[in-house]
């Protein structure tokens, strides 16, 4: 598996930091076989931060990103996450984090979690609702809590928890930061097909100055956030006993 580049590593950090309340619910509910789908060398963090479980499966459609960690635990999989070829109800607990926005059918995903789940299993997600352009082009949107709702009763999953994290000024302050990838065209954060204009140029050292002075102002401000715009839904489910194959 190739390394991360250095930006990317520093936006997993930053990532991992701003949801740490993710790892304080996978200690909470994480346990014995886990299914991680699209993680990448997320299990490496988990094992970091104490994320209990007896087995771990990462499920990822790149073979690129498929993790050799040196733990007997942890195995990978190469596979679609919208058609998994594991059984039903095969897993106690099944991982989705910053997932559902590069996948085109997010609800099949949803639904092929909630089938391979056990009866009384976990699932737990991290959710944008606010994220800006990233690992372009397979970026696909974001989604509200009215949608993580419909979409786990449609799955079968019952909701435990669902819980904002961020919201409207941290979401301006993320905005703010990504505009210097995208400006500058980072791998993964902008497209050939986004054109810029004159004007575009010509503003870009107001923007850029505006940028930076935000950042630490939405900061500041976003203490006393509102949840309406969260960056990301923590979502903890679990499935119906009385859920059937979907």
């Amino acid at each position: 598996m190739p390394s991360k580049s250095a930006h990317v590593r520093f936006l997993y950090f930053v990532r991992d930091w701003r949801s740490r309340a993710l790892f304080d619910a996978l200690r909470a509910h994480c346990r014995g076989h886990v299914l991680d789908v699209g993680g990448w060398d997320f299990a490496e963090t988990a094992i970091e931060k104490g994320v209990p479980f007896e087995r771990w499966t990462t499920l990822d459609s790149a073979a690129d990103r498929l993790p050799a960690i040196a733990d007997a635990r942890v195995h990978a999989v190469q596979g679609d996450g919208c058609r998994m070829e594991f059984a039903d109800a095969s897993f106690d607990t099944a991982l989705a984090v910053q997932v559902l926005e590069h996948v085109f059918d997010p609800i099949r995903m949803v639904e092929e979690i909630g089938r391979v789940l056990k009866p009384g299993g976990a699932a737990i997600l991290l959710v944008p609702q606010t994220s800006s352009t990233h690992l372009a082009p397979s970026y696909f949107g974001n989604f509200s809590r009215w949608w993580i709702e419909a979409a786990l009763e449609r799955a079968g999953l019952e909701l435990v928890e669902l819980r904002p994290l961020g919201g409207l000024w941290s979401s301006a302050a993320s905005h703010a930061f990504y505009f210097f990838l995208q400006s500058a065209r980072v791998e993964g954060f902008s497209d050939p097909a986004c054109r810029r204009g004159v004007l575009f140029y010509a503003l870009w050292p107001i923007m850029a100055l505006f940028a930076l002075a935000s950042i630490p102002i939405c900061l500041v401000l976003s203490l006393g956030d509102l949840s309406e715009e969260p960056n990301n839904h923590l979502v903890v489910a679990r499935r119906r006993a009385d859920a059937g194959a979907s």
